[in-house]
């Protein structure tokens, strides 16, 4: 009699060391892989020495109410700036180039500090106390001002605020030469 073949064929040895080889070597990869990033993530980036390294924070539209063209001469009297800064802002206010803005700026933390105000050309160092101190920023239809940090008096640094048209709203806190780019606009 003829024995028949048996029909279910049994791996053979050589083909499980292949496959076996290959989910080694993968898992393999995977480790170094893993530890690699692993690596990365837990070294150090590289650290800036002081505040002024830092990229500038942005913050969202902030809504100020608009001064009247008429009472223009009247805001820029009271405002700080210099006579020939008045006299060049209210020309351009009267040809209708600038608008004025009023930015009621104040310490919400009762910590103090100063910031240094910038619109366009123009700037004003203010000191932040919990009255509010009104800079006005002489601007075209949408502006941005940059608010820069320059001392702090408290650990948790320059923390403002800002009185716009819908009530007072709170600034990200600065630290010593940190920037806070802001959009504003006419409301």
């Amino acid at each position: 009699m003829n024995r028949l073949a048996d029909p279910t064929p049994t791996p053979q040895p050589a083909a499980q060391h292949g496959n076996r080889r290959t989910v080694l070597l993968g898992v393999a990869f995977c480790l170094m892989a893993a530890g690699w990033a692993g690596f990365h993530a837990m070294a150090p980036g590289p650290q800036a020495d002081t505040a002024q390294n830092e990229a500038p924070q942005s913050y969202s539209s902030i809504p100020l109410p608009l001064i009247a063209p008429e009472q223009a001469a009247k805001a820029l009297a009271d405002s700080g700036y210099s006579a020939q800064e008045q006299a060049d802002i209210l020309a351009a206010v009267k040809r209708r180039d600038l608008r004025l803005l009023a930015m009621p700026l104040y310490d919400a933390a009762g910590t103090g500090g100063t910031v240094n105000v910038i619109c366009g050309p123009w700037q004003r160092t203010v000191p932040l106390t919990t009255t509010p101190t009104t800079v006005i920023l002489p601007i075209a239809k949408v502006g941005s001002v940059d608010i820069v940090g320059l001392s702090s008096h408290g650990v948790t640094g320059i923390n403002g605020g800002v009185i716009t048209s819908f009530g007072p709203q709170v600034l990200p806190p600065l630290s010593n030469g940190q920037h806070l780019h802001a959009l504003v606009s006419a409301q």
